[in-house]
């Protein structure tokens, strides 16, 4: 594929006029002539190499429209190959999801919808590469949080034209409320949530999943780029297990109820395709392609046991995917004969803790999701709270010698690029590789601290971590962006890309690092 059309601003610096002229095409596409019937845009997703998932919402008081559906291969949608007709009801909140199938591998098409008169925006989409293709190239984000910024990240993505796709790994939305706790350094940038309180029900959280599409970013580049998603807490409750959320009182109702309604919204809203059509409930999957990799998908939040803090997190039987999902995942990876594992974590698998991190900083490290909130243990909501788990996913890695898997993490708003090991403070040899991304929006260590972005104390932070942390390769723990993967069948190479603000929409974007790992090699080096 070519690189990207437009040119990459350093912090501060205008784009040229050429991908100023770009944006401005994208974004007229968005505007089309959607007038009212199509508020929230359109999405696609769930690629795979002859089919698509299309969607968009028809805001409509009628029970149920017609709504016409088109895909083409031009923008202007004149060379159609497939069309058709599909219901928005009421049931599915005026969603509509359709499956578009009988298409050409690793091929670009544009797509759109029509109804009560009017067009909506039209959307551009891609299905996976041909099966022998040996090349592959995403994005990866996390953790979008509305009102503590806009979310530049998205639009640098939306610019982009040479992604295959976008991988969500959770947090698409945050169901909290807009109350602020005391001594918050945050600045009110005036964007509210809908509605003004906690989601509980299903229309709490439809209204929420309507606000984040009304935001023109999230709509182009939902418009832009096919996604392929998991889930984190948020889009449930904050701290959820299988059983129930730290944030979930019994005044909020029956615990499975909310959980329900949730799921209920996110499918509704997501261009994603059901699992498992009779279970609303599984997110794990597996998405092949072809020779080059197996994206292997899964649920860390809703299936898990309750976090809790050590000794007990030490407890053999406890787990976070849950024993069904467990299974699934290790017989995944056994089968897989793909040339590359890529694993879609939500949250960081590798150790972020460890009693060697000095006490001057603990308080600080606190504040993010390194450690528990006083900075004295690990944090019991990650992969660190479930270690014997994770040591046993691990140590199958290893005894099964695969010797391809890349783990893709989001979740605890920093970017970081780690070695994974069943004990990161044993000196033993690697079995895989994890790259983290750092946030959309979601504050991270200067936003919670009020400190400057990449200012000394935040410097000083991260190389005091780097150096109690061997299996850590590099981090960023200020900054908020995205992550590109490329893989080929040489190497994975990831590339940190930081936007120089949240607190205003603006241009431009700077690579933070490039760091790959080489096949068979299980180590992190730098790209060139």
């Amino acid at each position: 594929m070519r690189p990207p059309p437009h040119v990459v601003a350093a912090a501060g610096k205008e784009r040229t006029p050429a991908s100023r002229r770009q944006e401005g095409r994208l974004r007229a596409r968005l505007r089309g002539i959607a007038g009212q019937a199509f508020q929230h845009g359109v999405a696609s997703g769930d690629p795979l190499h002859d089919r698509m998932i299309l969607w968009t919402r028809v805001t409509t008081e009628a029970d149920a429209v017609d709504v016409e559906w088109k895909v083409g291969r031009d923008p202007e949608l004149r060379d159609v190959v497939s069309n058709g007709t599909v219901s928005a009801d009421s049931a599915s909140d005026h969603t509509v999801h359709v499956d578009v199938q009988g298409l050409t591998p690793g091929t670009t098409y544009h797509y759109g919808f029509s109804t009560l008169h009017e067009r909506s925006p039209v959307g551009r989409t891609r299905t996976l590469p041909v099966p022998d293709s040996d090349h592959l190239k995403i994005a990866m984000v996390s953790c979008a949080r509305y009102d503590t910024g806009y979310f530049n990240g998205y639009a640098r993505i939306a610019e982009r034209d040479d992604l295959d796709f976008v991988l969500h790994l959770g947090d698409y939305i945050y169901e909290g409320s807009n109350q602020k706790f005391p001594n918050d350094p945050r600045p009110d940038l005036g964007r509210r949530f809908d509605p003004d309180k906690n989601c509980i029900t299903l229309d709490d959280y439809r209204r929420r999943f309507a606000e984040y599409c009304s935001d023109p970013d999230v709509q182009a580049f939902r418009a832009a780029h096919p996604v392929i998603a998991t889930l984190d807490d948020h889009e449930l409750a904050d701290g959820c297990w299988a059983g129930g959320s730290s944030w979930h009182t019994p005044e909020d109702g029956p615990w499975p109820d909310r959980r329900a309604a949730a799921f209920k919204a996110r499918w509704d809203w997501l261009p994603a395709r059901l699992p498992e059509p009779d279970d609303l409930e599984r997110v794990f999957r597996t998405v092949r392609i072809g020779d080059l990799a197996d994206l292997i998908i899964i649920d860390m939040r809703s299936r898990r046991d309750q976090p809790v803090s050590a000794p007990a997190m030490n407890d053999p039987g406890r787990t976070q995917l849950g024993l069904d999902q467990r299974a699934w995942l290790l017989g995944e990876l056994d089968v897989s004969t793909a040339r590359w594992r890529l694993l879609a974590n939500s949250s960081a698998m590798g150790q972020t803790w460890t009693p060697q991190i000095p006490e001057a900083i603990r308080p600080v490290i606190g504040t993010l999701k390194l450690s528990d909130s006083g900075g004295a243990g690990p944090d019991p909501d990650q992969w660190d709270g479930y270690p014997a788990e994770r040591a046993l996913v691990l140590g199958h890695v290893r005894d099964q010698g695969i010797d391809n898997l890349v783990v893709l993490s989001g979740d605890i708003h920093v970017a970081l690029a780690m070695e994974l090991h069943e004990d990161s403070f044993s000196g033993s040899a690697p079995v895989a590789v994890e790259f983290v991304t750092a946030s959309l929006t979601s504050p991270n260590l200067d936003d919670k601290m009020g400190w400057p972005r990449r200012g000394p104390q935040s410097l000083a932070v991260e190389h005091e971590l780097m150096q109690v942390m061997p299996h850590w390769k590099w981090c960023d723990l200020d900054d908020h962006g995205y992550v590109v993967v490329e893989v080929t069948p040489e190497r994975v190479v990831a590339e940190w890309w930081f936007v120089p603000t949240v607190l205003e929409r603006a241009p431009g974007e700077e690579s933070g690092a490039r760091l790959m790992v080489e096949h068979g090699t299980r180590k992190i080096v730098a790209a060139p």
